[in-house]
Order: C-alpha cells, then sequence, then structure tokens
C-alpha cells in the first residue's frame, strides 16, 4: 500500500530537478548569449570594458602617454590659493551645524590606519608585469616605451593626453579631432588586446555606451572609429542613464550620475529620458580632489617635504584615493589619530609621505552641497566652452548627410562657438543650464524630478533617487542627501513628496558600474538580432535586392534574352534608388531608441 505514494514521491522529486535543470539551462543560455558582443564606455577617468557575458567591465585610466625627445610641457597648474576664503566660509557653517565638533588631535605613535596605495608596483621599478602584448604595430611601440598606458605614464617623462573631458572630447588648439580618435583609437585597441586578449575583432559585436548629452558629431566618429578601423561586425548605442535604470531594474528613477568630471542629472521614465529633466555640470569628483590637495596643504597635515601639484596626474591620482578611503560628509572622532601613507613620483623615484587625518577631508566631501569654492577653480578655467542644449554649436554640413561621417572625419568641419553667444545665453537663461557654474547637488536633483509635470511621477522618482558614477562612492552621501532633499521640497510646495530614498548599490552592483551592467541586459533580449547596426549597414556595402532577383530566377521560362533584359534593368533600377535611409547615418538614427 505504501508503494504508490512512494513512487509518487520520487516522480515528483525528478520531475522538480528536471524543472531546476532547465532554468539553469535557461540561465546558462542568456549569459551565453552576450559571449560574442563587447560594451564599451568612454569616460573621462576610465575606460570600461568587457564582455557581456561577463559580470564586470573590465577598467584602465583613459589616459595616453608619448614619449618626446624634448621636455614635454607641463599643463598650467591651477592655483588653488583662490579657494581659501570660501573653504574658510565653508568650515565655518559646518561647525555652526555641528558637522564639525572637534579640531583634530596631534599626531602620536605609529600610524593606525594606511591606504593601500603601492605605486612600488608599477613596471619601471619592479621589473615588466606579465601582460599579454597585442599583435599589431601597437605591440612595437608598447614595447619600444613610445606609447605608453596606465602606471606606466606616471613612470617617466612622457607627453600624456586626456582623450575625453567633461563627457566630451578634450578639444583644444593643440589636440585635434582627429588626434582624439586616434588616441581612443590606440585605447581600445590596447583594452581589446591586453585586458580582453580579443584575437579577432570582427567576430564580435559592440555596445557603445554614450552619455546622455553628447555632441552628434563626436558620437559618429566613435561609431566609424569602432567599425572601420577596429572592424566590429556589428554596433548598438544606448544612454547612460537609461542603462543605468536597466542595471538596478528600476521602471522610473531620477539617474544622479557624479562622474569624474562631469554631473549629470535625469529622470527615467520606463526607459525614455523625461524632456526637461536635463540637468549638466562640467565639475565632478576631480573638483574634490582638488579642493582635498588644497585642504592637505594649508592644514600642514602633509609631509612637508612634498609640493603636491595639482597638474600631476600621480599626485591627484593619491588624493583620489585618500577621498575614497577618509572623506566623510559628518566627524567621525575615532579617526582623529589616523595617519594615512601615500606614495609620489619625483624624478622617477618613489617618496613615500604621510597624511594626517584633518578636517579638510569632511570640508571638501561637503563642497558638493555648498559649490563656491569650484566656482572659484573654474573661473581660471572659462575658456572652455561646452553647450549641450544644440543652441552654441553647428555643423557646416548637412547632419544626415550618410557620405559625411564615411571620411573618417577628416572633411568634418568643427568650431568653437563664439563667447559673445555664449555670454548672452547664459545671462539670459538660467545658472541651473550653464555648465560651468555649479549649484548644490541637492538643489539640481529637485529642480530635475519638479520639471516633471504629472505629481504621482514625481513621488515616485523621489522615492527611486539613483546615485551612479564613482563620485556615489562617498560616505554618508546617501544619508545627506535625503535630509536636504525632504527639506528642498517643502520649500518647493511639492506636497506629494513625503519621502524620499536614495539608491546606490543594487544587487551588489557598484555605482560606478550600473550602467555598464545595464548594457549587459541587451544582448539577452529576444529582439537582439534586430539590434545591430552592422558593418555593411553603416560603411554603405549593400547588397541588391535579393527577394525581387530570387523572384527573376524562379520565374526563368528558358529564355536568356529575356532575362538579361530584365536583369539589366533591374541592376539600372537599384543603380538609381535611393537607398539613403538603409545605410550610415540615417539607418543609425532609425535603430537607436532614442532623440537623435
Amino acid at each position: 500500500m505504501q508503494e504508490k505514494p512512494n513512487q509518487q514521491q520520487q516522480d515528483n522529486v525528478q520531475n522538480t530537478i528536471k524543472s531546476l535543470q532547465d532554468k539553469i539551462q535557461n540561465i546558462e543560455n542568456l549569459i551565453e548569449r552576450g559571449s560574442d558582443c563587447i560594451i564599451i564606455q568612454y569616460g573621462s577617468h576610465s575606460i570600461k570594458m568587457n564582455k557581456a557575458s561577463e559580470m564586470l567591465p573590465k577598467k584602465f585610466r583613459n589616459l595616453i602617454g608619448y614619449k618626446v625627445q624634448s621636455q614635454p610641457k607641463q599643463s598650467q597648474s591651477t592655483d588653488l590659493t583662490v579657494i581659501d576664503e570660501s573653504l574658510l566660509l565653508l568650515e565655518q557653517k559646518l561647525i555652526q551645524k555641528c558637522a564639525l565638533k572637534a579640531q583634530p588631535k596631534s599626531m602620536r605613535g605609529k600610524p593606525r590606519a594606511k591606504i593601500e596605495v603601492d605605486l612600488r608596483n608599477i613596471r619601471g621599478f619592479v621589473g615588466k608585469k606579465e601582460q599579454k602584448q597585442p599583435q599589431c604595430i601597437l605591440a612595437q611601440m608598447i614595447e619600444d616605451k613610445s606609447v605608453v598606458f596606465e602606471d606606466d605614464i606616471f613612470t617617466g617623462e612622457y607627453l600624456v593626453r586626456q582623450p575625453i573631458k567633461h563627457g566630451f572630447f578634450n578639444l583644444t588648439d593643440n589636440y585635434s579631432i582627429q588626434d582624439v580618435i586616434e588616441d581612443l583609437y590606440k585605447l581600445t585597441l590596447y583594452g581589446l588586446s591586453c585586458k580582453l586578449e580579443v584575437k579577432n575583432v570582427s567576430d564580435y559585436y559592440c555596445i557603445l555606451v554614450i552619455p546622455d548629452i553628447f555632441q552628434r558629431i563626436q558620437v559618429k566618429m566613435l561609431v566609424d572609429m569602432l567599425i572601420r578601423q577596429l572592424g566590429f561586425k556589428g554596433i548598438y548605442l544606448h544612454l547612460e542613464s537609461v542603462l543605468s535604470s536597466f542595471g538596478a531594474n528600476l521602471q522610473q528613477c531620477c539617474v544622479v550620475d557624479i562622474g569624474y568630471e562631469k554631473i549629470n542629472i535625469t529622470c527615467v521614465d520606463d526607459g525614455v529620458i523625461l524632456p526637461g529633466t536635463y540637468v549638466r555640470k562640467n565639475f565632478g569628483s576631480k573638483d574634490i580632489d582638488l579642493v582635498l590637495m588644497r585642504q592637505v596643504t594649508k592644514r600642514n597635515a602633509c609631509d612637508q617635504t612634498v609640493q603636491l601639484q595639482s597638474n600631476n596626474y600621480g599626485d591627484l591620482l593619491q588624493m583620489e584615493k585618500l577621498k575614497e578611503k577618509a572623506c566623510q560628509l559628518t566627524q567621525k572622532e575615532d579617526k582623529l589619530n589616523y595617519n594615512y601613507e601615500l606614495h609620489c613620483l619625483r624624478n622617477q623615484k618613489e617618496k613615500r609621505f604621510f597624511v594626517q587625518h584633518n578636517d579638510g577631508l569632511y570640508i571638501s566631501a561637503n563642497t558638493l552641497f555648498e559649490s563656491e569654492p569650484f566656482n572659484e577653480i573654474r573661473k581660471q578655467d572659462m575658456h572652455e566652452c561646452f553647450d549641450f542644449t544644440g543652441r552654441l554649436f553647428e555643423m557646416q554640413y548637412d547632419p544626415e548627410d550618410n557620405f559625411e561621417e564615411l571620411s573618417g572625419g577628416i572633411q568634418l568641419c568643427w568650431y568653437w562657438g563664439s563667447k559673445e553667444k555664449e555670454q548672452q545665453y547664459f545671462i539670459e537663461g538660467n545658472q541651473m543650464l550653464n555648465p560651468n557654474y555649479m549649484i548644490p547637488l541637492d538643489h539640481m536633483i529637485a529642480y530635475s524630478i519638479a520639471q516633471v509635470q504629472d505629481p504621482e511621477i514625481r513621488q515616485k522618482l523621489a522615492n527611486n533617487i539613483l546615485f551612479t558614477g564613482g563620485g556615489a562612492h562617498l560616505i554618508d552621501l546617501v544619508d545627506e542627501v535625503e535630509a536636504l532633499l525632504i527639506e528642498k521640497f517643502q520649500v518647493m510646495e511639492l506636497n506629494e513628496i513625503e519621502r524620499v530614498e536614495v539608491k546606490t548599490i543594487i544587487r551588489d552592483v557598484r555605482p560606478i558600474n550600473m550602467a555598464w551592467v545595464g548594457a549587459t541586459v541587451l544582448p539577452k533580449t529576444e529582439s537582439v538580432s534586430e539590434l545591430w547596426i552592422t558593418s555593411a549597414r553603416w560603411l554603405g556595402n549593400l547588397e541588391p535586392q535579393k527577394d525581387e532577383l530570387e523572384d527573376m530566377i524562379n520565374q526563368f521560362d528558358g529564355d536568356v534574352q529575356q532575362l538579361e533584359k530584365k536583369l539589366i534593368a533591374f541592376a539600372k533600377k537599384d543603380k538609381e534608388k535611393d537607398r539613403s535611409c538603409e545605410y550610415g547615418l540615417k539607418h543609425l538614427k532609425e535603430k537607436i531608441p532614442f532623440i537623435w
């Protein structure tokens, strides 16, 4: 009597096991679906890339160094003394708010805490690190050190270039758009060869993650470089904020991207950026590093034998590590006696130095909400002119001309908007729209959400504020933003918003990788085959209409002369047919899911 129930239990267990095996197989198939796709995200600080089947990206600095015969001309150092007065006012405000309660005690005994920044591991000091070399002309450049990447740029006297600045091409009088593309080509090739060990790029598709606000000509040249020079067999483009919402699995959210040299805020609803919610500033975590550098120097918290330099990439790297380890928005008394070990390079020799824990670590982080020091720094850089509304920059060619971009950018003309036009626009407009004028972070977030007219959507956005980018890793940032935004929404009389929730790490995904992880979703969709802009489609290498040819061949009745006449007429018709929407820029515009 007990055999039948036992048999039924065994059948249930076997069915459950089979169901689990099927689910595991489906998951493995989804993961494997992205193995032929490489995701690339160019940032001001780093380039992120990896196969879509991997969990996290490979990351390396977006800097390239060239060996020069003569001493390279150093970029002009920023005068950080100009921010002393504004920092003093900020310190007084923090003391009044009780955010600073005590002066740090003097350093006693051995250091109790150290930052793990060891430049002694640089290849130039301890021998050549084992690393795959690209099988191309770049391999010889790397071998003879005429071109260097990553840590090697700190080891000698090199002309260091940064192709991306504030999210755009870093165009100057001495750094043309062709130079930028060439450097990005070498950096991308280095990443594909040495980081991903890709042997044949033509076997892969590419998903390019682009900023929410971009210059069309620059994106077109990136696409052309990836397809024409590197040889990807297809490409697809999407926006950072939308991909961040995919990575966080949020249908509606306000995405706050605190990057290295830009802050970008947008509201996303079901994969679409809501119009009018853009806020873009040419400031970022690098500006916090500069403020921290001044605080460390001014407070004599640093070894006096070391003179930190604002134009030295190695010194800025040390300030970046110090910020990630120790910067907070409120004072912690248990760290007042801490000491941090850092490293720098002087005359190609390593030098260790210590930084004492000091009030500057708290003041620097609070500049995100008291932004006057940022504006004092930027006054020295006001020759930079960036536009994100399309009002200042124009192109001398028709933007829908399919063959305009096929030249690789050589025949493309680019010019800066006039300063008079820029000043007139920003005087008449809102300071919120001026990318070179920083305002408190909480004001920008509240402004972006307030542009949404629907109260219900505003409420949902306030409950789903998603922080991304490297600057979102600041300690205590979430609590501070939530408290300030509640006050700000009350002042703005947005009474439907009763709660504010800021999200950073979601499902163990760090904010800096959120957009990249979101891009890994795309190759796993059912419609992936319809996404790609193939190499042939972009370059215009189109075949005749196969269906019509097959019909003529199938209808062949033995009359060769009649078939020849039909083929000649078809070839003439196909040649004269306007197929411009099937390739190049027009085809790209039909494929991408955002406004071009």
